[in-house]
Order: C-alpha cells, then structure tokens, then sequence
C-alpha cells in the first residue's frame, strides 16, 4: 500500500477544509465511556522484503504476531515501489513475472502455510499497474504524462490501462497467485490508478478522448496532450470526459481481475487499496481515477481508504469525514474499511481512533518497515488504551506562548529594526504580566544585546533563529551544522541560556535537527500549522541515524501576523479573528500548545500591537489557557507524551544547555 508522493496528494488535499470538531474538555470520561468489546485482534499489512529474509526467522516472525493479537495479515505477494526490488518483480515462484532474487525458494508460502496454522487470515495483496518489470519487457504498455508545456514523458514504473494486455498480464499474476495458494482467504489490489492527472496520455488514450468527446468536430484539429493541461484549469467539458475515461479504464482493470479470481475460485473475497479521499471536493479525487462509485459497483467485495492523515499534517478527523462520505458513494454495494500508519505515535494513534469512533477498531495498520517488537508495542499500546478508555485525556491546560521571531525585517535589514520595537514589547508584557519567548537571530543578538538582557531579567526567554536568518533547508547539510553551531555559541558567547531552536522558514532538516540534539536543546519550533485545516501536534523527533536521542517539536500556529497581513491581506482586526478562531480551535481538539508567531519590527506598529493586546485578553478570558514561554510549554509537551509514549532517555532532559557538540 503505496504511500502517495508529496506532489500528487497536495493537490489532492488543496482547500480540504476540515469540518466537525472533536470532543470537548471533559466531555466523555472515563466513568462514561463504555469499553469496546467487539475488537478481534490486530489487522497488518506485511511488507514481504523486510520479513522474509529467508526461512529461518519465519516461525519467530509468525510467534511474534500471535503474542500481539494479530488476526489478520495481508501478505506482499509483488514488489510495490522500485526499492528492495524492482516493481513488478515477484515473491514467489511464477511461471509469468520475474522473482525476486531469493524468492524463489518458496518462503513465501511457507510463511503463508505458518500464519494459516496458527489462526491468522491470510490475504494477498497485490500491487497491479505500478510495475517497472511489465514495462521493461513491454515498452509500448507503459504510461505517458503530459508536463506542463503539453510535452509527453514516458513513465518507466506505470502501466497504461487502456491496453487490454496490461489488464490480461496483470489479472494472469492473480489467477496464479490464488491458484497455488489456496490457504488465502482473499486478494486485495493497490496500485490500480493512475499516477496522476495527466497520465495516461498516450496514442490511444488521447484517441479514445477525442472520438467520445467529438473535439475535431467541435474545434476543428486534432487533440493535443496541451488541451487537456488547459482543461483542468477551466474544469471544463473536456476535462470532466478526461476524468470519465480514466475511472472506466481502472474499473475495466478490475473487472478483467475479477473474473480471472473468479474462475479459479468462485466467491474468492476480492478488494481494493484506494487513495485517501476528499470529504467535500470530490472532483479532486479525479487524479488517481479511482471513482468509488463505479469501483463498488465493479464487483469488489471491499474498498479499503488509505488514512496516512499524519504525514500530510492532516487532523484525523479528516479521516472520518473522508469514510463517512466514501460510505455514501459505495453504498451497501461493497464493505468499506481504512488502513491507518502503524507507525504513528501512542498519542497520534489514541487521537485518530477517537475520531473514528464506532468505526475505530476496524483499522487495518500499515507500516513500510519491519514488525519488531517495539512497533507492536507501541501500537497495541494506543489501541488497547483506548478500547479501555476511549478519549485520550485532555490537558489539564493549553500552554499559550507568544513567540516573537526577533530578526532583521524582511527586506532583509538589521538598520531597519531598532531596540525601540523590543522595548515595545516587553512594556505589552509587563502590563500584561506575561511571559514570551524571542526566538532571536544571532546577529542581531550581537547587535542589539542589552535590549535583549532586560528581556531575560524580566522573565521572558531567548531561543535561537539561526544566526543570520539563513535558509537552513537551501544549504548543504555541512553548512547545516555550521549555521546551527554559529548561532549557539554566539548566544553562548553573549550569555543566553539557549533551549530550543526555531529554523527561519520552517526550514529545518534532518541534519540540523540531529544537530539540536548534539547540542542539547530541549525543543524544535521549526514546524508550523493552521488548525482550521490540519494538525501537527506536539510530538517527539528521533535522530536520523537512529541514536538514542530525541527532540520535542513545538509547532506554531498559522497565520503569523506577517502571513495574516501580508500574505492573505488581512487587516488587523482579520487578523485578530483569524488567531481567536484557531484558539477556540486547539482549545476544543485538546492540544496542549498554541504558539503565537509574531516578528518584532511588524506586531510593534499600533494596529498590529492593538490586535496582540485584544488577543491577550480574549485568550486570559478562556480558563483552560496558560500563557508559558515555550521552554514551558516544551516541558508539558514532554510530560504529557511520556504519559502516553514509551520513554526514551533524551540528551536535552538531564545536560545543561548549550553544551560542546558530540563529534
């Protein structure tokens, strides 16, 4: 089950706006909520090339799935993404597609034989037109994408479905895949879409599309690969019978697998791995041509909706908006399910079955590694805790931290930026005895540093924003370091107890983060998020080559003021609105953090400070609010998911700041 690239699911998920709000402070506890009683145990999906090695750690793997409950396993029965293996190569021994080097010793029956004996279902899953091998031994099947001046790029790993023999090739893989394993309970289909919207545009696509829509008759030359660029942005005739074509080739596709099943296997459980959907735009499922009208009407048994929510920064939420909405297109034509990450955290986990309430302990769990001991640990932990408890319990406050991004304004200048708009600021705070976080470019720390010494010895905090507001992600990961070890030993040098550390931009990168950790520091505020549309909570980031280290992120909220005026236009009453409604937002999810993000030399002119005054007041009115700096709030965070996480020694929790990076 393919994890979508960026580029297709961010127009895929473009305007999605999340509706409904999940429950209240309070609202259901434990003394109210009714334990589940109707789960069966875990449903995987297992990943062929990071389990079956070889035969020896077969029947450990299979204990190992029996002690966490698991009742059910889709098995990889052909290679999805070209990684370990080419796509389109094979984990058994067939007599039609190129195996797997290694496969074809017949572990994968074995393992599929082990599981059965032990009560486990076994389904199939099995990838169709993301298939690099069927492409190489047959160019012409292989898809075509229109780029942006209407050019044509062949695409290596995609099939075109138009073609009869894709649809043949791919339903004869099937047929033998069902026939010699008769200990399958069911085959399950993914990759069967397009890989976006503008493939498949070869001859005979563009063919098929000009004769049902008549365009030489109506335009007066032939159709070119450009014309239907041009559609997608007017949304117009064309495009609508590009889309109607596209979803009658996947369902072709399905049919033409269908029946060969079915020939060996009368009544065979047949389903279907499908893109996440969009609750309230429809036409924007359009790029994978996966209609899932037509789809349940294909003769599936079971449509299975991807909810990968977390790596989109989505809110969970939008998983059951996108079921409850898919439910009514299938219908009572076919069973509808979802398949979540396996690998999000205890909390993450906790916050998505919650959303999906009676539908929760249905999910099937994905996850493109390995099964170890640890993920299932961590899994069985969020959905036992919930099966108990239902609701992840709210935080006894929201931490709410103004943060002022303390930098050169954005032509960039440091001239520009006087001491002046600081000591507006602190004389705000101390008026409304609170306390914030500058997160402050080094250089202009250099510059302006005993503004920033009263800040400190009035309370506030000083956090690091690079030193000289450098683009952290635009540089080579050598210079990553050296921008992040020149911006904390200047503060060093200046006297600054540095905690955290706020990439300009939101640019941070594994390499700069890893080097937070060497250095330390007990939070990242790189990240950011608007919670009218998303959520990105508070969670732990890992070092990238796996050492025992980790970080807090706290992300801040969009828009900050220079978004909200600058970006969207807004005056600064909208903008005071635009930041009472993303509280009221994070208030009722149960985050625990809201971050304000303001720039000294912007919320320091009167309409802009007018409208951080009201906010603080509108915010100290709401009595689950505590303003906090954001070292503060870092601690809540950390204890609230170490409450839920398994607990992992981390550098920043026991050293002192800014001490000599590891080399």
């Amino acid at each position: 089950m393919q994890k979508p690239q960026k580029q297709l699911l961010i127009r895929a998920i473009v305007g999605i706006a999340v509706v409904g709000l999940l429950i209240r402070f309070g609202l259901q506890t434990e003394s109210s909520y009714e334990p589940q009683t109707h789960y069966q145990g875990l449903s995987i999906l297992v990943r062929t090339p990071p389990h079956l090695e070889g035969r020896d750690n077969i029947t450990p793997l299979v204990d190992r799935f029996v002690s966490y409950g698991v009742r059910r396993v889709w098995v990889q029965v052909k290679q999805d993404e070209t990684d370990e293996h080419l796509a389109g190569s094979v984990f058994y021994p067939s007599k039609l597609a190129p195996i797997a080097e290694g496969y074809d010793d017949g572990r994968l029956g074995r393992f599929i034989q082990e599981l059965t004996v032990r009560d486990i279902q076994v389904m199939a899953w099995m990838p169709v037109l993301h298939d690099y091998q069927a492409g190489e031994r047959h160019p012409q099947w292989r898809s075509r994408w229109i780029d942006e001046k209407g050019g044509i790029e062949i695409q290596e790993d995609w099939l075109c479905p138009y073609y009869a023999e894709v649809a043949d090739y791919q339903a004869a893989l099937a047929r033998e895949v069902v026939a010699r394993y008769p200990e399958l309970q069911g085959l399950y289909i993914d990759f069967i879409r397009y890989d976006d919207d503008f493939a498949c545009a070869c001859p005979s696509c563009l063919a098929e599309l000009e004769a049902r829509t008549q365009w030489r008759e109506r335009m007066g030359r032939p159709l070119r690969p450009l014309d239907v660029r041009r559609a997608a942005q007017a949304s117009d005739w064309l495009w609508h019978a590009w889309i109607d074509l596209r979803a009658e080739k996947i369902v072709d596709v399905v049919n033409v697998i269908r029946d060969a099943v079915e020939e060996v296997r009368p009544d065979f459980h047949i389903g279907a791995f499908v893109l996440p959907f969009s609750s309230e735009h429809y036409t924007l499922n359009s790029q994978a041509g996966q209609d899932l009208y037509r789809l349940a009407r294909a003769g599936l048994d079971e449509i299975v909706l991807m909810g990968y929510w977390d790596d989109w920064d989505l809110s969970p939420r939008w998983v059951r908006n996108g079921l409850d909405t898919a439910a009514e297109l299938v219908g009572e034509e076919a069973e509808l399910s979802f398949v979540l990450d396996g690998d999000m955290g205890v909390r993450r986990t906790r916050l998505t079955l919650e959303a999906m309430t009676n539908r929760a302990l249905d999910a099937g769990w994905f996850h493109y590694g390995f099964w170890s001991e640890t993920e299932f640990k961590r899994l069985t932990r969020a959905v036992d805790s919930y099966r108990r408890e239902g609701s992840m319990p709210r935080p006894e406050y929201v931490s709410l931290v103004i943060r002022v991004d303390t930098e050169p304004d954005y032509q960039p200048s440091y001239d520009a930026v006087k001491p002046e708009m600081i000591e507006t600021l602190l004389q705000l705070f101390a008026e409304e005895e609170i306390k914030a976080t500058f997160v402050t470019v080094s250089k202009l720390a250099e510059i302006q540093t005993e503004v920033l010494r009263r800040a400190v010895a009035q309370g506030h905090e000083i956090a690091s924003h690079a030193y000289d507001h450098e683009q952290i992600d635009a540089l080579d990961p050598d210079q990553q370091v050296k921008v992040v070890d020149r911006a904390l030993r200047t503060m060093g040098k200046l006297g600054f107890n540095v905690y955290g550390f706020g990439a300009p931009r939101n640019s941070i990168t594994d390499e700069s983060r890893d080097r937070l950790m060497s250095w330390n520091l007990e939070y990242d505020a790189s990240a950011a998020y608007d919670p009218l549309q998303s959520l990105l909570d508070v969670h732990y980031a890992g070092h990238s080559n796996g050492e025992n280290a980790r970080i807090v992120v706290i992300p801040f909220v969009m828009p900050n003021d220079w978004d909200a005026r600058y970006v969207a236009k807004m005056s600064a009453d909208e903008m005071l609105e635009a930041w009472k409604s993303r509280l009221d937002r994070v208030i009722e999810i149960g985050e625990p953090s809201f971050v304000l993000d303001i720039h000294q030399w912007l919320i320091s002119r009167p309409e802009n400070l007018a409208a951080l005054r009201a906010f603080i007041d509108y915010a100290r009115a709401r009595p689950e609010v505590r303003f906090v700096t954001l070292r503060e709030a870092a601690r809540q965070a950390r204890a609230i998911l170490d409450r839920d996480e398994f607990p992992v020694p981390t550098s920043g929790d026991k050293k002192p700041p800014l001490a000599a990076p590891k080399r």
